[in-house]
């Protein structure tokens, strides 16, 4: 079984840029630099990247003071809030109209108006709809497709932070809870 099939799949609205780069950018940093973003976004990021971190401790504290850890998850929600509150003009959905990927932990398939050579580093941005979370990610195209709306593009995800794997597999963990809450209602 391939690598890119060992996690669970989803498809999810997002906003998606995508930016050719050499091998050499990749090797040079972790995350995509070639994108313009506002400080938003970045905020956006970092706060969910600290929530990651943070939810271990958390756990743990309600494990031995409930009061304490209903607190503590008030106050998150309450930056949550703030940080939507101030991020919800910078990522207006104008940045370019939502598409369905299909997205794991170990890659993504996107729709491109432009065919891609497999073995192509790519740059990524992307932005959940949804939870207004963004992200910027390196990937190696797998495949390109031609289809009667484009490219359908297959990569796989490169040198991916942990705070962004983290922060990927809870948004598939919750997409796939919604999705089975869905179904049990549906029966």
């Amino acid at each position: 079984m391939s690598e890119r099939r060992q996690y669970y799949r989803i498809d999810h609205p997002v906003i998606i840029e995508h930016k050719c780069v050499s091998d050499e950018d990749v090797a040079h940093s972790n995350q995509p630099f070639q994108f313009e973003v506002s400080a938003y976004f970045s905020l956006q990021a970092q706060l969910h990247a600290i929530d990651a971190e943070c939810s271990h401790y958390l756990h743990r504290i309600s494990e031995s003071s409930a009061p304490l850890s209903a607190y503590l998850q008030s106050l998150n929600r309450k930056i949550e809030l703030i940080a939507q509150a101030l991020t919800a003009d910078s990522l207006k959905l104008d940045q370019g109209e939502p598409q369905f990927i299909n997205l794991s932990e170990g890659g993504i398939n996107f729709l491109s108006q432009q065919s891609l050579e497999p073995g192509q580093a790519l740059a990524l941005k992307l932005v959940f709809t949804e939870s207004r979370l963004g992200m910027m990610l390196y990937a190696r195209v797998i495949r390109s497709e031609a289809q009667a709306e484009g490219f359908e593009v297959a990569a796989e995800f490169l040198h991916m932070p942990e705070n962004c794997r983290t922060q990927l597999a809870r948004l598939i963990l919750e997409a796939q809870a919604r999705q089975r809450q869905n179904e049990l209602y549906q029966v």
